[in-house]
């Protein structure tokens, strides 16, 4: 950390804060500058207690980390982009993985005709909500275990991996025993008591980036579930709470380039949300694998205008493959070059 004083500190001064520096673990190394004295404190950020409580002192300016605080999500802990096996396929490093399903399992047919009608497109992991985290308390909020039980059918029945929302830590149990990837959703992103709970339940994490939550936040949150013992992390951007109303919300792009840039996590975003309009997620989606998004999770439904829950954003399942036609010449190019991009970057 970097610890700059205001304007011509006294000897005393510095004194008293370099051994306050030495007080909680670090070696002080005092630089005078012509306009400005700092101490550069030499030390690992992360196993000591923090310096920023110095910033009241009255004779400090102000403390700069230079640590990240994410260090085991980081590319300085690891530098290789991370491969992650999500049921019969692979995600990361190059390997390009589309998840798609219903925003909300409604029944056994709505299900079983949405995962077929992904399957014809090359979609072999089945996105479904038996728990659904509803603004108003009046909407559907899934099926809840009979939910689950027929994600258990779909899988066993047809192969593919499974991936669903945590809502509560009175879930975990439920949904780890049949879902692949354990889905934490934005409102949720930075409930850290369920991030340590969903951490042990030895599934990966899909960590949806909150509406309100800025990116560092966000890979802060995965550092939690990492710290816990869930490696397997991967990263969801989904839109964030803007001034704009043209859409949903708005799709933060440079959140993946940044994502990418700073961790080895796999990076995925949701289209279908920020676009709230069906026709606006094709777009999107281009713009997430342009910008080196490693996967999409798209919602699509057999029936959007009887859909329980976000009817106007998801894609009639029977369009799926043509969907996935559009977007693969982009895939081809992009994603090989957006995987070694990365690891370039980093280096």
């Amino acid at each position: 950390m970097i610890i700059v004083f205001k304007p011509h500190p006294s000897d005393a001064d510095i004194a008293q804060v370099a051994a306050k520096v030495v007080e909680f673990g670090y070696e002080p190394r005092v630089i005078r500058g012509v306009e400005l004295t700092v101490i550069a404190a030499v030390g690992d950020e992360i196993a000591h207690k923090s310096l920023e409580t110095l910033v009241s002192l009255p004779v400090v300016e102000r403390v700069i980390p230079i640590q990240k605080k994410f260090k085991l999500a980081s590319r300085e802990f690891h530098l290789a982009n991370t491969i992650q096996q999500i049921g019969p396929e692979k995600l990361g490093g190059g390997h390009f993985l589309t998840i798609a399903g219903p925003c909300s399992i409604e029944s056994r047919q709505q299900l079983r005709t949405a995962v077929q009608d992904c399957l014809k497109a090359g979609i072999r992991v089945i996105r479904g909500g038996a728990f659904k985290p509803r603004t108003s308390p009046y909407d559907y909020q899934g099926m809840g275990q009979a939910g689950l039980d027929l994600l258990a059918e779909v899988k066993a029945e047809f192969g593919v991996g499974i991936v669903t929302e945590v809502l509560s830590s009175n879930h975990i149990a439920q949904v780890a025993a049949v879902a692949d990837v354990l889905q934490i959703g934005a409102r949720n992103c930075q409930n850290y008591s369920l991030l340590e709970q969903v951490a042990g339940a030895g599934r990966a994490v899909l960590l949806k980036r909150g509406m309100a939550t800025r990116i560092d936040e966000w890979l802060l949150a995965a550092e939690y579930l990492i710290v816990h013992g869930c490696h397997n992390v991967i990263l969801c951007e989904r839109g964030i709470r803007t001034f704009e109303t043209a859409t949903r919300f708005t799709l933060d792009v440079s959140a993946v380039a940044i994502a990418k840039r700073e961790t080895h996590l796999p990076v995925i975003v949701d289209p279908s949300h920020p676009a709230g309009k069906a026709s606006l997620v094709l777009p999107l989606a281009r713009a997430a694998i342009a910008v080196g998004a490693d996967g999409l999770i798209v919602e699509a439904h057999p029936n959007p205008s009887e859909a329980c829950s976000d009817a106007a954003q998801q894609i009639p399942s029977a369009e799926m493959p043509r969907f996935m036609a559009a977007l693969q010449p982009l895939i081809d190019l992009c994603a090989p070059a957006n995987a070694n991009a990365a690891e370039g970057a980093a280096r």
